[in-house]
């Protein structure tokens, strides 16, 4: 996932981290002195601090933002209106600014201490509030709406920098422009607000062992108990898998899947649909007939109605395969109980594992064996290294906000010239980000003397931590996850877009996953499981052959429901931001669940309060994801099937698709990638419709 925030680019984060992972190579030591204002290395080049006192984020924070009101003041009362000292020094103080206030909204996410915590998110508000005043000043847009760009770089930068200052109302009356704003704002506030409250929930659950049978003994054995002896789950995406996997008493399973859909249930629920009201009456003002036509007029569907007509597309295509999927289900689930006559939502996760289990011998628990944390790194390290011409170095004693997270170079192999900076945080804990995203931290970019900077980014996620007697070991949905964020990484620091609101992940939102989903590709091929895995007791001993074609086997089972679900989340999505008034969240998404799922939801249940995406910046947007898979499969079959880490069609990806950014168009790309035009072929056949 990226996280995308109210800019004039799309901006995306993402960590990764476990407990003792290593790399061969050293680097020097870049532990700072606590208090220091600035981190850097030895050579000047930028890291983030994750030391603060209590009050110093929202200190530096409010300084920030006084400076770069000074700085857009200056710009835009300059008597001299050129590219240079309007354009350009709009850019580089905008690029200045969010290098400085990025590393300390990311606090919010995964800071240990709550004050820090709480202020980075606070932090993140007064920003919402910010980046809407300056993409609805006059005087700014006034003063680059008439420029003479040099170069056709130049031109991207002004065509797309005053697209961020329209679609916020700069063609609008001053009245108008004032309602727009103020209602921008609001929402602004509402969206962080909704994020905080479910990175702050502590939800747990309270279980006797009896109630959990058939869950894992690594899992109870890492569990906390109350006084009486119960064990306490929390609804962390790690715990919540567990139990909704492989616990056989089915009211164990709706009693944790309740939890879980009711996180920060009244509060957000209530923001969500105060946000829908908002939006669209934005969009009005703005000359639209909603939101969703509002947010993809500048995306590569162009309008709500060609994303819609996908969507319905791919339902009647996907109909029949869910509805096999739902069929196997309910056999198998009246072998187990002959009394069942329908399947109930919580038992879709549990007798799809199950099923797995006995058709495909397929064992979550035994295939983790083969995949602890630090050799799946190694081995993703070297298809990345392979595929991409890189090399990463892990540097020792860094300044991390958590002793587990870990700081790595990407360096150029054949110089060793150092290229960009990405932390990696993968172990759950309280306060923290409950999924996986990619957050870009230091943007890459071309300075005034010619030299780029060193670009700086974040992966993080939440993968089962290591136990008393075992390292952390993935499940292998876990390390196709890896495999997307880290794609993201990739994205974000292999840039070398002059911009930095053109470069990395700053690209169509309804693109920016393919990249990613491409990647996923990868973690399938026999070559590269071979790469990644290892027993931990012996990691020469890879994924046994006899495993592995069991996997492979079974890899599209489910495929129908999974996907079904990827489009009900998107219909809903779309159904929101389409409709006019006041929104029932929670009724709209038990609807559409009864209609594309095919059973009835969970009672009492509101998914659309924990549904992050919605105030996280894929508003009208979610679609994206079907959307950009469709690219991804087409890129993916350029890559020889035998040979993943070809570093002839990787470099060329690397080169066409990474580097540029957002300084094309999308669709010129993949043009240029594929030497043809995109189509949907390779997706359509990975999934058998």
């Amino acid at each position: 996932m990226v996280r995308f925030k109210l800019v004039s680019s799309a901006l995306l984060a993402l960590t990764v981290t476990l407990s003792g992972w290593t790399n061969s190579e050293t680097a020097k030591n870049l532990r700072s002195p606590t208090g220091s204002r600035k981190l850097t290395d030895l050579s000047g080049n930028k890291l983030i601090r994750s030391n603060y006192a209590a009050g110093e984020v929202t200190e530096l924070c409010l300084a920030a933002i006084s400076k770069i009101e000074n700085q857009l003041t200056a710009i835009s009362s300059a008597s001299v209106k050129d590219v240079d000292s309007t354009l350009l020094a709009f850019e580089n103080a905008m690029a200045d600014f969010n290098d400085d206030v990025q590393p300390l909204t990311f606090m919010g996410y995964v800071s240990k201490d709550e004050q820090i915590s709480k202020e980075g998110s606070t932090c993140e508000e007064k920003l919402g509030e910010f980046y809407v005043g300056v993409f609805t000043r006059r005087d700014l847009y006034d003063s680059l709406k008439n420029l003479k760009p040099r170069t056709a770089g130049e031109q991207r930068l002004l065509s797309e920098t005053l697209k961020g200052f329209e679609s916020n109302g700069l063609k609008l009356s001053d009245e108008t422009l004032a309602k727009v704003k103020a209602l921008r704002t609001e929402l602004s506030a509402k969206e962080a607000k909704f994020s905080a409250n479910l990175n702050a929930d502590a939800t747990t659950v309270e279980f006797t062992q009896d109630e959990l049978k058939g869950a894992p003994a690594d899992f109870l054995g890492r569990l906390n108990k109350t006084e009486d002896g119960k064990y306490i789950v929390t609804t962390k995406s790690t715990d919540y898998s567990a139990v909704m996997q492989n616990v056989e008493v089915s009211e164990s399973r709706h009693k944790m899947l309740l939890a879980y859909l009711n996180r920060s249930a009244t509060e957000n629920t209530q923001l969500l649909e105060e946000a829908v009201v908002i939006r669209n009456q934005v969009a009005k003002l703005l000359g639209f007939d909603n939101w969703a036509d509002y947010r993809t007029a500048n995306r590569m569907a162009k309008n709500k109605q060609n994303a819609l007509d996908f969507l319905n597309d791919l339902k009647s295509k996907l109909a029949i395969r869910n509805q096999q999927d739902f069929d196997l289900l309910l056999k198998f689930k009246k072998e187990l109980d002959p009394s069942a006559k329908s399947l109930d939502q919580w038992d879709l996760i549990y007798l799809s594992t199950q099923l797995q289990k006995r058709d495909y011998s397929i064992d979550i628990e035994k295939i983790r064996e083969y995949f602890p944390a630090d050799t799946v790194i190694a081995g993703m390290f070297e298809v990345y290294s392979k595929l991409l011409g890189v090399k990463y170095v892990q540097v020792q004693n860094p300044d991390v906000w958590s002793s587990d997270v870990r700081l790595y170079e990407v360096r150029d192999p054949s110089t060793d010239k150092l290229l960009a900076y990405f932390y990696a945080d993968f172990v759950p804990r309280q306060g923290k980000y409950g999924h996986a995203a990619a957050f870009p931290l230091i943007a890459g970019r071309k300075l005034a003397d010619g030299s780029y900077t060193v670009p700086v980014a974040s992966i993080v996620a939440n993968f089962s931590p290591p136990t008393a007697d075992k390292p952390s070991l993935m499940t292998h949905d876990e390390v196709e996850t890896l495999f997307h964020e880290f794609g993201h990484i990739m994205h974000q620091t292999l840039t070398t877009a002059p911009y930095a609101s053109l470069s990395g992940t700053s690209v169509a939102q309804d693109f920016v996953e393919a990249p990613s989903q491409m990647l996923e590709n990868w973690v399938w091929s026999p070559e590269i499981l071979n790469l990644i895995s290892g027993h931990y007791k012996n990691t020469s001993e890879k994924l046994p052959k006899q495993l592995l074609e069991k996997m492979l086997a079974a890899k599209d089972f489910g495929q129908g429901n999974a996907y079904t679900k990827q489009l009900l989340y998107a219909l809903f999505d779309m159904t929101i931001h389409t409709q006019a008034g006041a929104v029932d969240v929670t009724k709209t998404f038990d609807d559409l669940y009864r209609q594309i799922i095919g059973q009835e939801p969970i009672a009492g249940g509101h998914f659309a309060a924990t549904f992050g995406h919605m105030m996280g910046g894929y508003d009208a947007g979610y679609y994206g994801y079907l959307w950009s898979e469709v690219y991804a499969q087409d890129m993916f079959s350029q890559f020889p099937a035998d040979d993943l880490t070809n570093s002839t069609v990787g470099g060329r990806y690397r080169s066409v698709i990474l580097e540029r950014g957002g300084m094309q168009e999308a669709i010129e790309l993949l043009r240029e990638f594929l030497g043809r035009e995109p189509n949907a072929d390779a997706f359509f056949k990975k999934l058998g419709i």
